[in-house]
């Protein structure tokens, strides 16, 4: 049993919340029962879907989403996340759509259209997971053979996006009596204002179908077990008040005096500030991040971490590339307004050696959007900036990134910050230095807006060193040493830079 009602909800048995004042069940005991037989027998074929949320609170009203496996057909719920505040509509979405189910094998998703409007084309992103979609009137049907994260991009509906979450099928599921386990079964859990702690050692587990309102937070200790959150539920910070966009108030966050973070699988959806916040190791698998407004950071570790098959849609810098040995595989994002794709420093002050990202698709940049010049910008693909206290970046790997829309500018690499700069005046060192990055199989679709900046305006040394560009493709055009001025703009104390090509 597990009560975290803080004078709202009690959590009674899965799926089965009671309210402290009303003692009302928010969710009927019969429906519960048929819910939950429909969730376990539904896994035994392969697929699994989860549970409704009581009067399809949080529901989408546009799409629903059928799996089918050996011609048995499952609905599987899409939640529907509303804008609220945040910058000008002209960027982003007004609502996100998404859905979640786990499955092994082979599955047919059919999405259809509740208003009845027809869908001329769709396309499926990450283009390339080369998964073809195929459209008759209202609904759209497409094969998954393997877990994946998608967006599916439908004509005239790109202020309303719907994701489809296909998850790989979980291992050693916890019930409500496993030790060091708080679980939180199918339904609705306030968990108040204030993070949840987590004791070191323990688990929190949300059940596919839970949908718990509130923040978590690794407690401090003298010891290291680790702490993990883990499932196929959802974590939502609507409701959380205070300083909506402060880099501290995030949605799982561990201090300097916390144990590693391990999470994986759940959504988190709505957070006041950054996503995943960990100042030691974090690993982060298959944990999906939908935000709105500025500030909402997507993924940040400490040395080591792991950042693998996520899917982030956050409106600043959506993964955090600036600790040693960070490595970063096969993510995707949508980037929004603000912020950086790849955020490998700003104002950093230790160096940092032996990073790589492997594997990433960009599938929305909503900066692109926009016309004007600016040579030295924050809203990159690639972002570093202002290195101090002769900190050096050595070592860097950044390969096979795909950028499917138009970008206001792919690299933005300066030592030191802008002299024009001067909101930021008082950060302004550049003793840094980069010495060793290779930026390999990098192609992206569109011309960005402006062309990349390599700027090495530090003082001593304040130097950028030694990049090597292999096989950058630009709107199709392949980068090298002759065009390269077009694309690639450098000022400063830069050398070594080359452009090669070799075989993909």
């Amino acid at each position: 049993m597990n009560d975290r009602s803080n004078g709202k909800s009690q959590l009674i048995a899965p799926g089965i919340y009671m309210n402290k004042n009303s003692k009302r069940c928010l969710t009927c005991p019969f429906l519960l029962a048929v819910l939950l037989m429909a969730w376990t027998t539904a896994g035994a074929g392969g697929v699994q879907v989860y549970p409704a949320l009581p009067d399809r609170q949080y529901g989408s009203d546009l799409y629903e989403v059928t799996v089918t496996q050996a011609g048995k057909s499952l609905p599987s719920y899409v939640y529907k996340s509303v804008r609220e505040g945040g910058n000008s509509k002209d960027f982003g979405t007004d609502a996100n759509h998404w859905t979640s189910f786990s499955f092994s094998g082979t599955v047919t998703v059919q999405v259809k259209m509740t208003d009845g409007s027809p869908v001329k084309t769709a396309i499926i992103r990450p283009i390339a997971k080369g998964i073809r979609a195929e459209v008759s009137c209202q609904t759209v049907s497409f094969t998954l053979n393997a877990p994946a994260n998608v967006y599916v991009e439908l004509d005239g509906k790109p202020r309303e996006p719907l994701f489809v979450f296909a998850n790989p099928i979980e291992a050693d599921i916890p019930t409500k009596t496993t030790a060091k386990v708080i679980y939180f079964g199918p339904g609705v859990t306030d968990l108040g204002q204030e993070p949840l702690k987590i004791p070191n050692g323990q688990t929190v587990y949300l059940a596919g179908g839970a949908y718990v309102k509130g923040r978590l937070q690794a407690a401090e200790t003298t010891g290291n077990q680790g702490v993990t959150v883990r499932g196929r539920g959802i974590l939502s910070g609507i409701g959380i008040a205070g300083n909506r966009g402060s880099f501290r108030q995030f949605m799982i966050g561990a201090t300097t005096k916390a144990p590693d973070l391990h999470v994986e699988g759940i959504v988190i959806t709505d957070g006041p500030g950054v996503g995943l916040l960990a100042y030691r190791r974090l690993v982060a698998e298959n944990v999906k991040l939908l935000a709105w407004i500025p500030q909402t950071d997507g993924i940040s570790g400490g040395k080591n971490s792991r950042v693998q098959n996520c899917f982030l849609k956050v409106d600043d810098d959506a993964l955090h590339f600036h600790k040693s040995g960070t490595t970063l595989i096969d993510n995707v994002v949508w980037k929004q307004n603000f912020g950086s794709v790849l955020q490998m420093g700003w104002n950093e002050t230790q160096s940092v050696d032996g990073e790589l990202c492997d594997g990433l698709d960009i599938i929305g940049d909503d900066r692109g959007k926009l016309s004007y010049k600016r040579e030295y910008s924050n809203s990159n693909v690639v972002a570093l900036i202002d290195i101090h206290n002769r900190a050096a970046y050595k070592d860097v790997v950044i390969q096979n990134v795909r950028h499917e829309k138009k970008s206001f500018q792919l690299f933005g690499v300066r030592t030191m910050l802008a002299m024009e700069d001067k909101h930021h005046a008082k950060y302004r060192d550049g003793r840094g230095s980069v010495d060793g990055m290779v930026l390999r199989n990098i192609a992206a679709a569109e011309e960005p807006v402006n062309p990349s900046v390599f700027d090495g305006n530090g003082s001593e040394p304040g130097s950028i060193a030694n990049v090597t560009f292999e096989n950058l493709r630009i709107a199709g055009t392949l980068v090298t040493d002759e065009n390269a001025a077009a694309h690639v703009v450098q000022h400063g104390k830069t050398s070594g830079f080359r452009f090669i090509t070799s075989k993909p």
